[in-house]
This record gives C-alpha cells, sequence and structure tokens, in this order.
C-alpha cells in the first residue's frame, strides 16, 4: 500500500469511527432492579428507517452469550421472523400513527418484547413519565405481562387490569415473572410471553418477559387511554349504541340537543372503514362487513367527540 492510500484508508477509517449512530424518531430507556438490588437497563424505540432485524447502524447489537445467572435483561422484536435475536437495545420499523386525528411526529411499530431473567422477585420497572404524559403520541403506552390488548373504552381507571402499567400515569411498577407467580396466576398460558434461551450454569431455561406497548389513541385499544387523556378534545364522551350487538345495522343517541355532523366508523386494527359527514342521521349500516368488534367516532355539532364500541354478530 502506498503512503498516499494508507492516508486516505486512516482517514476513511476515522471518519468512520467517529461517525455518530442517527437518533430514533423515538426511544427511551426502561429501567430494571432486582428484589436484592440488582440493575440493568434496555432502551426501545421506533424510526421510519429502521427494521425488525438487528440495525447496527441504530446501535442495535444481538446478544449470543448466555443471560446472567443471577440477573439479566434483554429486549427483541415481536415479529416471529426475529424473535430469537435479542439486544440491549431495540428500534424497531416505525410508520406514522393513523386513525382519526392521530397526532403529529408520532412513529409507533410492532411491539417490542423485553424478556427478564431474575432469581430474586419481584422486579422493579421504572421509566421517565415525561417521556410520556407530555407527548400524546405516546401518552397511552403501556407496559403488560401478557399478549391480550382489546379493552376497548371507555374504562374506568378503577376496571384496568392490574397487569397493565400505564407509563404516562405511574412513574414505576413491580412485576413477579417467576413461573410459579404466572403459573398460579390470572394470565393464561398462551397469553404469557416466553422465551427459550441458555442461562449462564443451567443451560436451556424458559424466560419470561413483558412487552412494551406504544399507544397513543383508543383505536390502539389500550385501556391506559382512558387514564392518561385528561384534555377533554382528546378523550371522547361515551355514546349510546343499539341494538348492541347488532347483525345489519345500530342506531346511535347523542346528548339532547346535539346533531352527528360526521362519524366514521374503525376495524379492531385502526382502520377508518366507513364515515358520513354532515348528516344529522343517527343510523350505521353493517352490512358487507365481518363479524367482529368495531369503533363508532362520532363529532358532535356541540363540538366534542363521541365514541361508541359496536358488536356485530
Amino acid at each position: 500500500m502506498t503512503r498516499l492510500a494508507f492516508l486516505i484508508f486512516l482517514c476513511a477509517a476515522g471518519w468512520q469511527i467517529g461517525r455518530a449512530q442517527p437518533a430514533a424518531q423515538f426511544e427511551t430507556t426502561l429501567y430494571f432492579e432486582d428484589a436484592v438490588g440488582n440493575r440493568d437497563s434496555v432502551v426501545v424505540g421506533y424510526d421510519t428507517l429502521a427494521t425488525n432485524d438487528i440495525d447496527t447502524e441504530f446501535g442495535e447489537a444481538e446478544i449470543l452469550s448466555p443471560f446472567d445467572s443471577t440477573f439479566e435483561v434483554r429486549a427483541g422484536t415481536q415479529e416471529y421472523a426475529f424473535r430469537d435475536k435479542l439486544s440491549k437495545k431495540i428500534i424497531n420499523r416505525g410508520s406514522p400513527a393513523s386513525g382519526f386525528l392521530p397526532p403529529e411526529d408520532c412513529y409507533r411499530g410492532i411491539r417490542i418484547f423485553i424478556y427478564i431473567w431474575a432469581k430474586h422477585q419481584p422486579v422493579k420497572v421504572w421509566w421517565n413519565r415525561a417521556v410520556f404524559s407530555e407527548r400524546r403520541c405516546y401518552r397511552a403506552s403501556a407496559l403488560l405481562n401478557h399478549w391480550l390488548d382489546e379493552l376497548a373504552g371507555p374504562i374506568p381507571p378503577d376496571e384496568i387490569p392490574p397487569e397493565y402499567a400505564c407509563l404516562a400515569a405511574e412513574d414505576s411498577v413491580y412485576f413477579d415473572l417467576s413461573e410459579e407467580h404466572l403459573m398460579n396466576g390470572v394470565i393464561f398460558s398462551a397469553q404469557r410471553i416466553i422465551i427459550e434461551k441458555p442461562v449462564q450454569g443451567l443451560g436451556l431455561q424458559t424466560i419470561y418477559g413483558l412487552r412494551f406497548y406504544p399507544a397513543s389513541t383508543p383505536y390502539d385499544y389500550s385501556p391506559c387511554y382512558w387514564v392518561t387523556s385528561t384534555r377533554e378534545e382528546e378523550a371522547p364522551a361515551p355514546v349510546s349504541i343499539f341494538p348492541n350487538p347488532t347483525g345489519s345495522k345500530i342506531w346511535f343517541t347523542l346528548p339532547e340537543g346535539v346533531e352527528a355532523m360526521h362519524w366514521q366508523l374503525f376495524g379492531i386494527n385502526g382502520a377508518m372503514l366507513r364515515e358520513q359527514r354532515a348528516t344529522v342521521a343517527s343510523e350505521v349500516e353493517l352490512s358487507g362487513l365481518p363479524a367482529g368488534v368495531y369503533q363508532l367516532l362520532i363529532l358532535g355539532s356541540d363540538g366534542k367527540r363521541y365514541l361508541g364500541r359496536i358488536v356485530k354478530h
């Protein structure tokens, strides 16, 4: 190699080494502590340029060594093709928020799993509450120890299951992820979050986990929306719907003197299916739609929004 070529090589190598990793459109740190004071942390987030595989350009690095025998936390993706790949940082592929009046600058994606091997239970988890409470995009986010999300609202705070930690409403939470606790609890085996990974000195073990669930609107089916949406324009009032369940159509009623100016019908995945503008009619036709759960969002002549859940059989 000539001297000039060597100098060019050194400059290029130095540029690569000194180049900063790109900042994700959203990322935050979750902190963990076991019952005897051992601590660990993981970073979770989303970016439209990321993938659901390990992205080294976002600082992700797959960990291939066994879990620590006492305490260790790792994160992974929900996507089946990459679920065995774990890292201390997971930035999943993000997409802009959708639905009725989605928050601006809001990027979310599939759920992120967090696996915790802890010899000493329970495990305390804490986070920066302001990251979630000060942005509508993540105000309904939750941390939970099972697969189930589909809790349509409005839901009173005292009816939210204890398995949900609402990240904008709380600063920390304790989870017992021991096999004994989970086997005797209310979470069915098919709903538990688990992975099989080696642990130092113990061989292959079943490791239980949590799910980071980013959410902002009632169409995300997070009960935390009904706890943390404090501004009236962000929290629709309930609406009466009949008959419900139904096989074909429903009628809704708004408060006396309020007319429906616009309604939208959403599916369980948040996609808008039907809408009608500038209407005084209180009828919504469901023919042609499959059986399932739907959400009806109505803009009233009083400027308020009203929300109801429809079950079609």
